[in-house]
C-alpha cells in the first residue's frame, strides 16, 4: 500500500475531471481545460509525480481525452509528460500515452504529435469512442 494519496477533481466548465490514482495505476484528464491559472490548477499534479516518481507503478500510462483546451493547458500536459518520461528514465518503470481526439480535429492530433516528439514519449492516438 502507498502513502501517496490520490488526487481527484470532478470535472466543469474549465476544469478537466483528473485522475491521479497509483493503487488503481489510472492517470486522467478528461473534459475541458480552460483555467484562468492553470499553475494552480496542475501544479499539485506535477508535485504528485514528484512524489510517484519516488515508488512508481511497473507500468504507467497517463490518458488525456480532452474537448478542449486552452494554450497554457497544453503547455501543464507537456510539463506532465516530461515528468513522466524523467520517472521512467530514472525508475525504469514503462511509461505510456494516449491522447483521445474527436474526429476531424487535426490541431489536437497535431498538438499531441508535436508534444510526443518534442519529450520523445510513446504516445497512442486514438479515436473518441475506441477502445
Amino acid at each position: 500500500m502507498s502513502n501517496l494519496r490520490k488526487i481527484y477533481r470532478a470535472k466543469s466548465d474549465f476544469y478537466p475531471r483528473m485522475v491521479f490514482d497509483k493503487e488503481e495505476g489510472v492517470f486522467l484528464i478528461e473534459g475541458r481545460s480552460l483555467p484562468e491559472d492553470s499553475e494552480a490548477v496542475y501544479g499539485p499534479v506535477l508535485e504528485w509525480l514528484d512524489e510517484y516518481g519516488m515508488q512508481p507503478n511497473q507500468e504507467t500510462q497517463m490518458v488525456f481525452n480532452l474537448e478542449y483546451y486552452n494554450s497554457a493547458s497544453l503547455r501543464k500536459f507537456a510539463d506532465i509528460l516530461k515528468k513522466l518520461k524523467q520517472i521512467g528514465t530514472a525508475s525504469g518503470t514503462k511509461v505510456s500515452a494516449i491522447w483521445y481526439y474527436e474526429d476531424g480535429d487535426e490541431s489536437s492530433c497535431e498538438n499531441a504529435e508535436d508534444l510526443a516528439s518534442s519529450i520523445g514519449i510513446d504516445l497512442e492516438m486514438k479515436l473518441v469512442g475506441e477502445a
